[in-house]
């Protein structure tokens, strides 16, 4: 009997030996466990995409600018636009936000009277002028840093265009670029050129009263060897054409590619 109980205690014994005591797995094992890579950071959070527009600001009492703002970040091309008569900024600018924002930021103050519930001019070229200026000012301060007025372009829809063009004589080299629509303004190519204007491009509705004079006056310039380019609203009387987007676009193109040849006078005189 004294045997056996001896023989269970051994048993026992080995059975309860602490876990330091057993065997342990050979330690090339451990080190040839492979551990996952780590997971790739995060993509960032896609951008939410610029807001171009339009908006409106006050630049006077009882006025707005309207305005487009650049489709890319960073400092980018002035366009100024001066309406007509009875006919508000977003007409006169909003059919072509498109080619503005991909050239630059567009700038549309509205007129010193009203035409029922549009805006309209009772003011001579000079406060036209004076309005334009305040109109930039305020946009470039709501946002600062964006506006690049070197290479400018100066747009004006009917009376808008004949001001357009007299602003860009009393200031030379202020606006090296106009774009005239519906308005058979009187264009000198000496003081085109003095005015540091590079080239001009008119914009006439092929059943307007405005598209034979602008015509002559593209055929005069072009005769000078100044740039001038007429572009035709097909269909359009004394408005835009469907088309009118695509239509300035080619115009910014062409008045913003003309070489600064255009500055000389013309050797052939």
């Amino acid at each position: 009997m004294r045997g056996r109980a001896a023989f269970a205690t051994l048993v026992v014994l080995a059975a309860c030996r602490p876990p330091a005591e057993r065997a342990r797995p050979r330690a090339e094992s451990d080190a040839s466990v492979s551990l996952p890579p780590p997971a790739p950071p995060p993509d960032a959070a896609p951008s939410a995409p610029k807001e171009i527009g339009p908006f409106e600001l006050s630049f006077a009492p009882q006025r707005k600018v309207y305005y487009v703002r650049a489709a890319r970040e960073g400092r980018a091309r002035l366009l100024a636009n001066l309406h007509g008569v009875c006919n508000p900024p977003g007409y006169a600018c909003g059919y072509w936000v498109r080619a503005a924002s991909e050239t630059g930021v567009l700038v549309c103050p509205e007129g010193n009277a009203r035409c029922g519930a549009s805006p309209t001019w009772k003011q001579p070229f000079g406060a036209f002028d004076d309005d334009l200026e305040r109109a930039i000012a305020v946009v470039d301060a709501a946002h600062p840093g964006e506006i690049e007025r070197e290479g400018a372009i100066l747009t004006g829809f009917s009376l808008g265009a004949y001001a357009a063009a007299d602003i860009a004589r009393r200031h030379p080299g202020r606006w090296p670029h106009l774009i005239l629509t519906e308005a058979d303004v009187p264009l000198d190519e000496a003081q085109l050129r003095k005015a540091g204007v590079r080239a001009v491009a008119l914009l006439a509705g092929e059943r307007g009263s405005q598209i034979a004079g602008a015509k002559r006056t593209v055929d005069r310039l072009g005769a000078r060897g100044y740039p001038a380019k007429l572009l035709v609203m097909k269909g359009a009387g004394h408005h835009y054409s469907a088309d009118i987007d695509a239509l300035m676009e080619e115009a910014i193109t062409f008045v913003t590619s003309a070489p600064d040849l255009a500055l000389t006078p013309d050797a052939s005189r």
